[in-house]
């Protein structure tokens, strides 16, 4: 160090406000108190104390900026700061400081723990201190975007939610969930259902004002003031009312929201047909329940979804379509504006068509959400059984299980009998081979042991593979009977009060390759399906009396008629051999 230089020292102090990750680090107060007490404590000549609250992961700092371009000119050329981390969390930044002090401008960095130097000791340390700055920063922002993403996907927005909301401050961060404002929430309601019936929104904001005395919610700076027109429509546009919110904006990633809902999502769509060109949102996420499962028979391509909106004018009684490529903000014929109209009619259809990625010129017809689910149900009344007769055929087959018991366990033991003698014969096998009779190898040489050894090896492999294999197929048997049984009970009934992932389940376990042509369902019926239809073609009388509707008081004569059906009992006609029973599928 040359000691004839004057050493004029600026003060930096710097909290990220913007950013929640920093709330370790001491406040502007704090870190100019210690400032001031390393210049009183060493007798410094201290220019000024700068302040800034900004992040300091991108470079863009005006006032550190503005500092390193004075000391470039010569004003100061050293630094009093609470940390090196206050100056630098990214390279760019870091890497102006280092070359300050290679130019000689930048004499010295003094912390309350240490000096830093124009030596190259002390500028490795210096920019391992930065490089370490980076490497918190990173990390940090890794686990903030990954905590950010798994409440994402548990169903709760980060952030400020939308008024008619509550943030809940009382839990433990990462455990936050969302809540309704009981005292807006029934305004917000009423504002969708208002405009859903064709009050215009300046009417709705004239109510929300004059009449309901409603008020913003309060915040630090802002709220607690009169709704606006646009805040009207800022809160018909938000999906968040309805279940549904992306995150980061504009990003087009949706979520399911586990907050309780305002509103359906039938009622929001259709509130964005009546806005028209106002709307903002853009649907991104369908539950389409056969997506994905179907095959044009045709020509091989995927069956697609598809939905139509179609819009009936309250004034001339017109009929147009309304999509996202082509939204109309008015009525065609009497250019009435949709946001005008009272009451108009808004029709929604799911339409499932081939998507004619085999064949463009596939001429396969498209067929309406409603009528494949008629063919659906369908083919569910052909297997539907009642829960009188499934308690029976269980029964039955709790019975063939009790015969059958001491078969298996015969088998069980011969099993176990033949795993113990391969073990004898490898133990024998061993002592022979290091018997002392044996030390020149005329009683069993190295390849004969080898080989004899592979071979009772693999033999007791396969030994244990048998006695797996007999518990696993009594188990598999047990659930994939169980299995069936459920299934023909009660997926009819699932079928028609089901959501869409239930239709989607139901639909993917009545059959294989699943195909469409000329508007008509077809599949590959697994076996038990096959045979509780030819088990009702038969004998139409029990399949009369398996209908759960249909179902008698007499149920000693219903079972004794179940057993006397050939195609339910065992070893009789028809070869079936227990296939419902013990291998439904």
């Amino acid at each position: 160090m040359n000691s004839d230089v004057t050493i004029k020292y600026l003060g930096y102090a710097r909290r990220s406000s913007e950013d929640s990750k920093e709330r370790q680090a001491a406040s502007l107060p704090d870190q100019v108190y210690v400032i001031e007490g390393i210049k009183s404590k060493h007798s410094l000549n201290l220019v000024e104390i700068l302040q800034e609250a900004k992040s300091a992961h991108k470079p863009g700092r005006e006032i550190f900026n503005s500092m390193l371009d004075r000391i470039e000119k010569g004003e100061a050329n050293a630094i009093i700061v609470w940390h090196p981390n206050r100056l630098a969390r990214n390279m760019s930044d870091g890497g102006r400081i280092i070359y300050l002090m290679d130019e000689g401008k930048l004499v010295e960095i003094r912390t309350p723990s240490r000096i830093y130097h124009n030596t190259p000791e002390d500028k490795f340390m210096l920019s391992l201190e930065f490089s370490i700055s980076k490497k918190d920063s990173d990390d940090k922002s890794i686990v903030v975007v990954r905590g950010l993403e798994k409440k994402c996907r548990d169903g709760w927005r980060p952030g400020v939610v939308p008024q008619g909301y509550l943030n809940d401050r009382n839990t433990e961060s990462g455990l936050r969930r969302i809540y309704l404002d009981k005292t807006r929430i029934q305004f917000i309601i009423k504002i969708f259902n208002l405009f859903h019936d064709g009050i215009p929104a300046t009417e709705i904001l004239r109510l929300a004002n004059d009449e309901w005395h409603y008020l913003t919610p309060q915040k630090k700076r802002m709220g607690g003031k009169p709704l606006t027109l646009s805040g009207i429509y800022e809160i018909l546009t938000n999906p968040f009312y309805c279940g549904r919110f992306e995150y980061p904006k504009h990003s087009a990633n949706w979520y399911d929201a586990k907050h309780e809902k305002a509103i359906t999502e039938e009622l929001f769509n259709e509130i964005q047909l009546k806005l028209g060109h106002r709307s903002p949102y853009k649907l991104k996420h369908h539950d389409y329940a056969f997506s994905s499962l179907v095959r044009c028979k045709s020509c091989g391509s995927g069956i697609v979804a598809e939905e139509k909106w179609q819009i009936i004018c309250s004034g001339c009684k017109l009929k147009f379509a309304q999509s996202e490529k082509n939204k109309k903000d008015r009525c065609p014929g009497c250019q009435t504006y949709i946001s005008e109209m009272k009451n108009p009619t808004i029709l929604h259809y799911i339409y499932y068509r081939c998507g004619r990625k085999k064949n463009p010129h596939c001429l396969e017809k498209s067929v309406r959400v409603d009528r494949l689910e008629k063919q659906i149900d369908e083919k569910l009344s052909q297997t539907e059984i009642s829960p009188m007769f499934m308690d029976w055929a269980i029964r039955q087959i709790k019975k063939m299980n009790d015969s059958e018991r001491n078969f298996r366990e015969d088998t069980i033991e011969a099993i176990k009998r033949a795993h113990d003698e391969c073990r004898m014969k490898l133990d024998n096998l061993l002592k022979l081979k290091i018997s002392p009779a044996n030390s020149d190898g005329s009683l069993l040489s190295d390849g004969d042991y080898k080989i004899q050894k592979q071979t009772l090896e693999i033999e007791l492999k396969g030994i244990e593979k048998q006695l797996i294999n007999i518990d696993n197929r009594m188990l598999q048997a047990n659930e994939e009977t169980n299995k069936a049984f459920t299934f023909a009970t009660r997926a009819r009934e699932k079928f028609a009060n089901g959501d869409a992932k239930v239709k989607r389940d139901i639909f993917m376990g009545l059959g294989l390759n699943l195909t469409i042509q000329n508007r008509m369902l077809d599949f590959d019926s697994p076996k038990y399906i096959l045979i509780l239809k030819r088990m009702k073609e038969e004998t139409p009388i029990i399949g009369e009396m398996v209908e759960p509707e249909k179902e008698l008081e007499l149920k000693p004569k219903m079972e004794e008629m179940f057993a006397s059906i050939p195609s339910l009992c065992r070893d009789q006609e028809s070869n079936l051999d227990n296939v419902f029973f013990r291998h439904a599928r």
